[in-house]
């Protein structure tokens, strides 16, 4: 039996691996560690700035709805009051016209005879005090009488034709006379019963 333990019957150590420079493994670990990091920061700054911006929108779309919200209660308080005072208006000119009515039917039934003047001229004066009291009525409820223009362009909103003829001087479509006046709100423009007109031809 040969046992020959010499150098040359030891195993052999494997062969060295030549390792990489620790310099650089490390440093792009660090690096990407670095990326990381400022990806976090970038990504909290830009949270950040979307939940300000988020608040800021809400904070307005909320003071858009407060002041919609207000808008639409006092509209609708000026509606409501607007109506109420109307229907106080309608009541009031309603009771109005029915003491009116009243008066009217006393005096229509106080008609005297054709025979008696004296009485035939007071019954006269009592039908003027009536209209004197219709009148002053419509001026307490804003009621005006309204007279067109003559010479002023015809205009089928603001008057009713009920003639026409030619006018020496006066271009066609225009008030020529006026037959009978008419009526209108405080506001101009709302005529309630329009002034009979002859028109221009």
């Amino acid at each position: 039996m040969n046992d020959d333990f010499g150098p040359a019957s030891l195993p052999l150590e494997p062969p060295a691996v030549p390792r990489a420079d620790p310099g650089i493994g490390t440093s792009s670990i660090y690096r990407l560690c670095e990326e990381i990091i400022g990806l976090r920061e970038m990504n909290n700054r830009q949270h950040k700035l979307f939940e300000q911006a988020l608040t800021k929108a809400r904070d307005l779309m909320q003071g858009s709805f407060n002041s919609f919200a207000a808008d639409t209660q006092r509209a609708y308080q000026q509606l409501r009051q607007e109506f109420q005072g109307e229907k106080r208006a309608g009541l009031t000119a309603l009771n109005e016209l029915l003491d009116i009515a009243f008066d009217l039917e006393r005096i229509v039934t106080a008609r005297p005879t054709t025979g008696d003047g004296e009485a035939l001229t007071r019954w006269a004066d009592g039908i003027e005090v009536e209209s004197r009291k219709v009148q002053a009525a419509l001026l307490r409820h804003g009621i005006h009488p309204y007279d067109a223009v003559v010479g002023s362009p015809y205009n089928p909103a603001l008057h009713e034709r009920v003639g026409g003829r030619r006018v020496d001087g006066m271009d066609p479509l225009r008030v020529a006379e006026q037959v009978e006046h008419g009526y209108a709100s405080q506001q101009p423009e709302f005529v309630l019963r329009r002034p009979k007109v002859v028109v221009t031809e």
